[in-house]
């Protein structure tokens, strides 16, 4: 994943320096390039000094195509504007903040923004949402088991085919999608653009043919 994490204080490293192991793609945004020297020698992603609330800033780090923006930087206001940034007006999938006001957490929670706080672990919650919203996840069973709900992301491969070609009859149906921080039903003539996602119920016995449908 391409990922941009805002802050290089502590945490920001400690996520940082995870991330970097597990091979992603990491930008690190801070307006004080002094706090890069805290990053061990291992890191090969790219630096960039300024203030993240700057679209420029934001812009130079990437973020037209990230897939994570983790902002944890050391105030509260700062990592609102930019998670707000981030989700409503670049419209990056998965958008986490850190939020020492409970209150203001539990705003941006109901705005679809992942909030990490003193009560949560910090990285180890991190990577548990991130794993949870990986491009495939079961987000319920019906009943008996047979028809279960998806949630997947749409890949580069699926890119422009057709909403009315991914239903098989009994086996697999769209329902709804989200796109750009909008909820649709899908239309016959609607074709799949990256990053949108999809929500669908697949009868237990096509999840396999399903993910290989999907290029998942």
């Amino acid at each position: 994943m391409k990922v941009i994490v805002i802050g290089c204080g502590k945490f920001g490293v400690r996520v940082t320096e995870y991330l970097v192991r597990q091979n992603h793609d990491v930008t690190v945004v801070d307006n004080n390039k002094e706090t890069f020297h805290s990053l061990s020698e291992e890191f090969t992603g790219k630096l960039v000094t300024g203030f993240a609330y700057d679209r420029s800033v934001l812009e130079e780090a990437g973020i037209a195509t990230a897939d994570v923006l983790i902002s944890c930087a050391s105030s509260d206001s700062i990592n609102a504007v930019v998670a707000s940034l981030a989700k409503n007006i670049y419209h990056v999938p998965s958008v986490i903040a850190r939020m020492y006001d409970p209150i203001r957490a539990k705003m941006f929670e109901s705005m679809g923004i992942y909030t990490i706080s003193i009560t949560r672990l910090g990285v180890e919650n991190i990577m548990e949402y991130l794993e949870d919203n990986r491009s495939w996840r079961i987000i319920r069973k019906l009943s008996d088991g047979d028809i279960q709900l998806v949630k997947a992301r749409v890949s580069a491969g699926l890119e422009g085919k057709k909403f009315t070609d991914i239903n098989v009859d009994g086996k697999m149906n769209l329902i709804a999608l989200e796109r750009k921080g909008h909820s649709l039903f899908p239309k016959e003539d609607m074709i799949c653009e990256y990053n949108d996602m999809l929500y669908l119920a697949i009868h237990r016995d096509y999840v396999l043919k399903a993910r290989e449908i999907l290029q998942l």
